[in-house]
């Protein structure tokens, strides 16, 4: 879903919008190193994605 769309969602484009800056002012990155397992299946069936080589 687009992040235009989420006042349907909430009914309130200034609610939708308040509730979207405090999850990004709140928000931490994670990162973690190797492999996505949802990659690794999806090569498993010969789905075709742009995932990064193994190291």
């Amino acid at each position: 879903m687009e992040s235009g769309t989420w006042g349907t969602v909430f009914a309130d484009d200034k609610l939708a919008a308040a509730t979207g800056d405090r999850i990004v002012h709140h928000g931490r990155l994670l990162e973690s190193a190797g492999r996505s397992r949802r990659v690794s299946e999806a090569l498993m069936f010969g789905r075709n994605t742009s995932a990064q080589p193994e190291k």
